[in-house]
């Protein structure tokens, strides 16, 4: 059986283990694996540097790739908005080694987590490492694991919201997929930010009372063809709005 060229390293580590017991009950050789494990732990770091030096070097136009934004989704299989969070998070770890924190978020959701929420601490300087003492110090004290959640809360002070699910057309969410994807989003991301743009500009509007809420035994009726063309053009007008007022802020990276 031919294995591709990336496996290889899968392959000699199989070969050593469980064909030729190389590293079998040696002490100097289970450091060496343990210390291997620890940094498997935190792989997303190796990554984001490399994808980082992909788009900085343009090393995908030696390979036949217009720009990084392609060679991610072409080559890797992998949006552009997640190779910009594995950078992201790749810099928000290495800022922690570089400290001496021998403890880091596990994965790009944790260190995005922790990212973002020290920079609603603190825009006008750099947070990173206090909140994450902060952090490594709340969750010892109270004995519980590290979460993306946990990081947001401890850091941040603030209960995080339950969330809810909403049943869009499949040829909309198509569409806003599509214009997150532009923008080096996700689908999510976006979604969020056009209904907290829009539940912004109605601050002003009475809230409905209490008991206008329907019971448990109310009858939803399915929404007639009309109806639904009616969403389809709010929910486009809403889009538009939303990348029309927030063009002029969107920082991220350059794609090539």
């Amino acid at each position: 059986m031919e294995f591709p060229s990336w496996a290889d390293t899968f392959v000699n580590t199989w070969l050593e283990l469980f064909w030729d017991e190389t590293w079998k009950g040696e002490d100097e050789a289970i450091a060496i694996l343990e210390r291997e494990m620890i940094g498997a732990r935190y792989s997303y770091i190796k990554e984001g540097m490399i994808l980082k030096a992909f788009q900085l070097y343009k090393w995908y136009e030696q390979i036949g790739f217009k720009s990084f934004k392609q060679y991610c989704e072409k080559r890797l299989k992998k949006p552009i908005f997640y190779a910009k969070k594995t950078i992201e998070a790749a810099q928000t770890a290495w800022r922690l080694l570089t400290e001496g924190f021998t403890e880091l978020p596990d994965n790009v959701s944790q260190a995005q987590s922790l990212r973002s929420s020290a920079r609603r601490v603190s825009q006008e300087c750099d947070e990173t490492v206090s909140c994450w003492e902060k952090v490594l110090e709340t969750s010892k004290s109270e004995g519980k694991p590290l979460t993306a959640n946990y990081i947001e809360r401890t850091v941040t002070g603030e209960e995080l919201k339950p969330m809810a699910n909403a049943k869009i057309p499949r040829s909309d969410w198509d569409k806003l997929a599509k214009k997150a994807k532009d923008m080096g989003k996700s689908t999510q991301e976006l979604l969020r930010e056009v209904v907290k743009d829009y539940l912004g500009g109605e601050k002003d509007l009475d809230p409905e009372p209490e008991d206008s809420e329907p019971s448990e035994n109310t009858k939803v009726e399915p929404a007639s063809p009309e109806v639904e063309a009616a969403w389809t053009n709010d929910l486009n007008l809403l889009l538009q709005e939303h990348s029309v007022t927030n063009q002029r802020y969107y920082d991220a990276p350059p794609d090539d």
